[in-house]
């Protein structure tokens, strides 16, 4: 599926695609304990539950944007979003958000996870973090009192309302928590709580 504004498209990536931005871009834009393995990756996309989104400017892709769909509850976790390392600094990033709020209109609403500044290891990680979030909140996101760690990682939640203004992010989050991890996988590597 394409959506379109004359020079602009956000494509759905197939697998391989998929596969060849994971390799080449996202095993660099995300530090390893951040990144899930391309298996389970590959598996939510079988499962129709994962979509793999590319932003392409002029035809090149200059953004890409990794998300889980929960169409039955109607959110979208969006799982990573990064900017070409040649793009950055070029607005890029929120024109691919701008697109994304568009082609997932119909779903109520939009969590992110963004790096807890709360667990910041010193002062440049905290700026950096502290940057992110403010760049989510002038796309219109809000922050939540939910948090959640994965796999060691602590996340503060924000949530982008589409079709639904309000969410009980802590629940909905949870359930596609689930989705992502099956079975005994949830109980061990995830928490979601309010703050």
């Amino acid at each position: 599926m394409w959506m379109q504004d004359q020079k602009q498209k956000l494509k759905n990536l197939g697998s391989k695609e998929a596969a060849e931005v994971y390799e080449k871009q996202m095993c660099r834009d995300f530090p390893e304990s951040e990144r899930k393995p391309w298996a389970m990756i590959d598996r939510m996309m079988e499962e129709g539950v994962y979509e793999c989104l590319g932003f392409y400017e002029e035809g090149q892709m200059a953004a890409y944007a990794f998300s889980v769909v929960d169409r039955e509850r109607g959110y979208v976790l969006l799982d990573y979003l990064a900017v070409r390392e040649d793009c950055r600094g070029k607005g890029y990033g929120s024109r691919c958000l701008e697109a994304m709020k568009e082609f997932y209109g119909n779903q109520k609403g939009l969590f992110l996870e963004c790096e807890d500044p709360g667990s910041a290891e010193d002062e440049a990680e905290l700026k950096t973090r502290r940057r992110r979030i403010r760049f989510y909140e002038n796309a219109g996101c809000r922050r939540t009192e939910v948090r959640a760690r994965l796999f060691g990682v602590s996340f503060e939640i924000l949530y982008l309302p589409l079709a639904q203004q309000g969410a009980d992010v802590a629940e909905e989050l949870k359930r596609i928590y689930k989705r992502m991890l099956p079975g005994p996988m949830y109980e061990k590597y995830a928490t979601v709580s309010w703050q």
